[in-house]
């Protein structure tokens, strides 16, 4: 008898005392949506957390009274962690960062070197690895944080749709790491400006951190170029490629699709070259030259004209890559890596420097699947 009473003593006991007891409320919790980091006028770094207001996003009124669907609250400290207690200090709920959807990086920031920042996100269980990461372009993180969408209620949300939207993948802070840790070469986040006047952001191309060099912004891509070096490295899924219509009298535009990236590593006596093709299919979705897209031979002109200037655009890209800013940021190191380990060892330290001394040559094959509802222009 003494035995089954002492059991059930044991059971109700573990009842009571198990279960969520460090459990805290969604109405203890200030839900951080986006995180931005800047250093400021006095050289110290600002941590800005964007916090979602639950009572702003329910309900459609848009009216002069609709309550505001997040505030961002920033504060200053020795690290990431040091200047979120001191956010904490401003708020009567606990941080919670498990629903972070973007990392904004300030340009100063990124000047200075991003290398020493990431250990924060990586250690912190807390920390959501799927956010997106963005480096903004003159100008803070705060700011763009602080910037309300035109669609979107929050901007986290809308930044995380801008790259899909422009037929890119999606780039997150799990891939930011996995492209930083190795060593050798660049890696290319994309970018985004802010329009003062209008209080709106815009893609503003991609930034070329130096893995060498801290992570240093070595410069920006305009945004045309952004999108031949994600195709390149195999992150565009679609693309509008038009000609300059200095032919013909017209320019011809092509929604190409199946973008497909094929980079070739040779090595012999020579030396190592590289070998580029690119390729990709869609259909004309507008035709202002005299060619008619029916017939075989003019469809032949328009996709040899099209491959040609998309080949040149890529051609000047990978110049300003090895001349101006002496940085691989397309993902050439992988595929030397893969096929000659040995060689890679000695390569990776100086990666920038061999590659703005390679021969690269560039082939681009577009071809269309439909000549559209029209032939010749109307």
């Amino acid at each position: 008898m003494n035995k089954s009473l002492i059991t059930v003593c044991l059971l109700l006991l573990s009842a009571v005392t198990s279960g969520c007891w460090n459990l805290k409320e969604t109405n203890q919790l200030a839900i951080v949506i986006g995180g931005g980091l800047d250093i400021n006028q006095d050289g110290r770094l600002e941590v800005s957390s964007q916090i979602a207001i639950p009572a702003g996003l329910g309900g459609p009124d848009t009216g002069p009274n609709k309550k505001r669907s997040f505030v961002v609250v920033s504060a200053t400290g020795k690290d990431f962690m040091d200047a979120g207690q001191n956010i904490q200090t401003q708020l009567s709920r606990t941080l919670f960062y498990a629903h972070r959807q973007t990392i904004l990086i300030g340009q100063r920031m990124a000047e200075q070197g991003m290398n020493k920042y990431l250990d924060m996100v990586v250690r912190n269980p807390k920390s959501e690895m799927r956010s997106v990461i963005f480096v903004v372009k003159d100008g803070t993180a705060k700011d763009i944080l602080e910037t309300e969408p035109v669609f979107d209620p929050l901007i986290s949300t809308a930044l995380g749709s801008v790259q899909m939207a422009l037929g890119m993948k999606p780039f997150y802070y799990r891939e930011f790491l996995c492209e930083s840790r190795p060593k050798g070469g660049s890696v290319l986040l994309p970018a985004i400006s802010i329009q003062a006047s209008a209080k709106r952001f815009n893609y503003a191309g991609a930034a070329v951190l130096n893995k060498e060099n801290a992570l240093k912004l070595v410069g920006f891509l305009k945004p045309e170029e952004s999108y031949y070096a994600n195709w390149i490295k195999g992150r565009q899924r679609a693309l509008i490629v038009s000609t300059s219509g200095k032919q013909n009298n017209g320019s011809i535009s092509l929604r190409a699709q199946g973008l497909k990236s094929h980079i070739k590593v040779v090595k012999d006596s020579n030396g190592m070259r590289l070998h580029i093709q690119l390729s990709g299919t869609g259909d004309i979705v507008e035709n202002n030259s005299s060619l008619d897209p029916s017939l075989a031979k003019d469809l032949r002109t328009i996709e040899k004209n099209m491959s040609k200037e998309a080949e040149q655009a890529v051609v000047k890209l990978i110049q300003k890559a090895q001349k101006q800013y002496k940085a691989e940021f397309f993902g050439i190191a992988r595929h030397v890596h893969n096929k000659y380990p040995r060689e890679w060892k000695s390569l990776q330290k100086d990666w920038n420097e061999t590659f703005s001394k390679l021969p690269i040559t560039v082939e681009v094959h577009l071809r269309y699947q439909d000549p559209g509802q029209t032939n010749s222009s109307i």
